[in-house]
């Protein structure tokens, strides 16, 4: 007899034996025993999850000579038939080469006749988003009201191009990604079945680099049966599916820690050497980073990392080593890399000035700490003492700043000091502090400064009721620039022919000075007075763009 795959020999022939889907199992389950078996079923899921073999068990399931039941025998000449894809009764069609609309109206004729011997007629329809748009027209009013002996089960991997119509007249039921754990023990007991020694970690990788899928996981295992034979090491495993090895990753690892740019180049250096695919080592990296991530944050990370509780142990120090911003940093570029390495024309550069980038980061501070500093900065300035050396950078102070802070040793601000502040730089931290008091504090002028009272003016009445609707933040401003709370009066000034210009007054007069020195600049330039001459016209307007 001739070799059978893996997938093939070791399908699922029951319920029981399909792993991962339990949520789907027993409600399919239930129904059987409850009656309750609807005419048409939608699975969906990514490759290799199991569809098209549930909908094989479920069909046994139905036409068993014992059934309906749970659990088929799989002895008798329905479940046999079905099993090797004899039965005439269940009929499985390949959505992909039957797309068209005379397919489905010859599946239309042929579900009228009863089943030949069978108790259900069971239509499997694999890839059934491939059908054209007329198909599935044509095969609503049949899967609506189908012949009570007929039932529809559809797989498809993309669900979104399945019509809506054609979803509400099934029950649908969405397969999942296989967990990591349940395909490695699988292949260890599949591993057993077949005499062959498997090592728990070459299992991990098999079962890693199926990504959730059981078929994908049991082709990869034939693969790497061909080239190690009887006995399966990690090391082996590894070079055969072209997996990025553990000591790599820990030397790049090492690199990032001591920030060793050149450490890491030799890495990418031997790795393209070697022929790896710089992708699949950056997506490795980002695993291998999250990975330290977890270990660092969880008490038990390894429900959530999938990784046997030895090689937890081992990659404790580099998690310790590294803090949770950078690694955090890391993954966030990491994963930026990889999208961009899969354009990318020349990956080894963009792979290169990625992992010298990574080297560059550094520790980042807690923002707590950062805030107990500053506080500790603004009491020192408060009581008029310099901040120590080394503190804090050197800011550039602008020289025509009249606002200054006023000497702790000396009373609270003196009328002087006071009376000569800048109510430009005011409103500026008004802004800063408070936009929408700042754009009110933009229409008012300082009037005086007696003592402790500060009297601002408005020229507008509707400026002036706003200002005092908000009286207490503007309060609040003047006191943490000046350090004192004054008494503040606002008031209406009523010679608009003498009253000081206001910020937004500045502003417009500026612009309009602006604009009249435009103009004249304009009519003083040759090539403007020539074109007015041409053309017999006048300026109107000057514009200056930026």
């Amino acid at each position: 007899m001739s070799y059978r795959v893996l997938a093939r020999k070791y399908r699922p022939q029951t319920f029981e034996e399909i792993i991962g889907q339990g949520h789907i199992t027993r409600t399919l389950q239930n129904a059987i025993e409850a009656d309750r078996i609807a005419q048409g079923f939608l699975f969906s899921g990514m490759r290799g999850v199991g569809k098209t073999t549930l909908a094989r068990v479920f069909a046994k399931a139905l036409n068993c000579k014992s059934g309906p039941t749970r659990t088929p025998c799989n002895a008798c000449d329905h479940c046999r038939e079905i099993t090797d894809g004899n039965s005439v009764d269940v009929i499985e069609i390949d959505g992909a080469s039957n797309t068209g609309v005379d397919d489905v109206r010859e599946l239309r004729e042929n579900v009228l006749y009863a089943p030949a011997r069978t108790r259900y007629k069971v239509y499997i329809i694999d890839e059934v988003h491939m059908l054209s748009r007329s198909a599935f027209n044509a095969l609503l009013k049949t899967l609506e009201e189908p012949p009570s002996h007929v039932i529809f089960i559809f797989a498809t991997t993309e669900p979104h191009k399945v019509p809506i119509t054609i979803q509400s007249r099934c029950q649908c039921f969405s397969f999942r990604k296989i967990p990591l754990q349940d395909v490695a023990a699988q292949l260890l007991h599949l591993a057993a079945s077949e005499d062959l020694e498997l090592d728990p970690v070459a299992a991990q990788l098999i079962a890693r680099a199926s990504e959730g899928s059981m078929r994908d996981a049991q082709s990869l295992m034939d693969q790497v049966v061909s080239f190690c034979g009887t006995t399966i090491t990690s090391a082996e495993t590894q070079k055969v599916l072209g997996l990025i090895d553990r000591q790599v990753l820990d030397a790049c690892t090492r690199a990032l820690v001591k920030q060793d740019a050149a450490g890491a180049l030799a890495l990418v250096e031997e790795l393209s050497s070697g022929g790896q695919d710089l992708t699949e080592f950056c997506k490795a990296l980002q695993l291998h980073l999250r990975n330290l991530l977890m270990i660092r944050i969880l008490e038990s990370p390894e429900k959530i990392t999938s990784l046997p509780a030895e090689e937890i142990a081992r990659l404790k120090e580099p998690a310790e080593a590294l803090d949770e911003g950078r690694l955090i940093a890391f993954v966030e570029h990491l994963n930026r890399t990889e999208e961009a390495l899969r354009r990318a024309t020349t990956p080894r550069f963009l792979l290169e000035v990625a992992l010298v980038k990574m080297t560059r980061m550094q520790p980042l501070r807690e923002f707590r700490e950062i805030a107990d500093q500053l506080q500790g900065l603004e009491r020192r300035l408060a009581a008029g003492h310099s901040p120590a050396e080394g503190s804090i950078p050197p800011v550039a102070v602008r020289k025509d700043a009249a606002m200054q802070v006023p000497d702790g040793g000396a009373a609270a601000g003196s009328v002087a000091d006071r009376s000569e502040m800048d109510w430009e730089t005011m409103v500026r931290h008004a802004q800063k502090t408070s936009p929408p008091v700042g754009s009110i504090l933009e229409h008012a002028f300082l009037k005086s400064v007696a003592g402790d009272r500060i009297e601002i003016g408005f020229a507008k009445k509707v400026h002036l009721d706003m200002a005092r609707r908000k009286i207490k933040q503007i309060r609040e401003i003047l006191q943490g620039s000046f350090h004192y709370e004054p008494a503040v009066e606002l008031v209406l000034h009523e010679q608009p022919g003498s009253t000081p210009l206001t910020l937004q007054a500045k502003k417009k007069e500026a612009a309009r000075v602006r604009k009249e020195q435009l103009t004249q600049e304009s009519l003083q330039h040759r090539v403007v007075r020539e074109a007015v001459k041409v053309f017999h016209g006048r300026i109107t307007e000057v514009r200056e763009f930026s």
